[in-house]
């Protein structure tokens, strides 16, 4: 019987491979590299909401982790606007401010000591 029939042989004897085919695994492995956002804890949510009231209510300086089109990215100030139904909250600096979905959140800590 020939070596192609037995095991693995008849992918082991075919060398060729498409563009299409090279195309694809190109595209899979830099798809492995991409950042995915994490799955937050409801407990994580509830201490994200106090933060985010705390800053609010107090005017306390906060970082903000945000997560956006595979990247995380820090933001430092006070929340300054809370928009319930469009679930964002503004976050003003010394130099402007920022409106920031509330769902691209993936942690919020106090500067002043408050929960983490």
């Amino acid at each position: 019987m020939s070596k192609k029939l037995e095991a693995n042989g008849l992918w082991e004897s075919s060398r060729m491979m498409l563009p299409q085919h090279k195309e694809r695994i190109i595209e899979h492995r830099s798809r492995d590299n991409d950042l995915s956002k994490p799955l937050l804890h409801e407990d994580e949510w509830e201490v994200i909401y106090q933060n985010i009231g705390i800053s609010y209510r107090y005017t306390e300086e906060a970082y903000f982790e945000i997560f956006e089109s595979n990247s995380k990215r820090a933001v430092s100030g006070i929340v300054s606007k809370v928009n319930e139904l469009g679930k964002k909250i503004r976050i003003e600096w010394e130099n402007g401010h920022e409106w920031i979905d509330i769902k691209s959140l993936v942690a919020v800590r106090l500067s002043g000591g408050g929960l983490e």
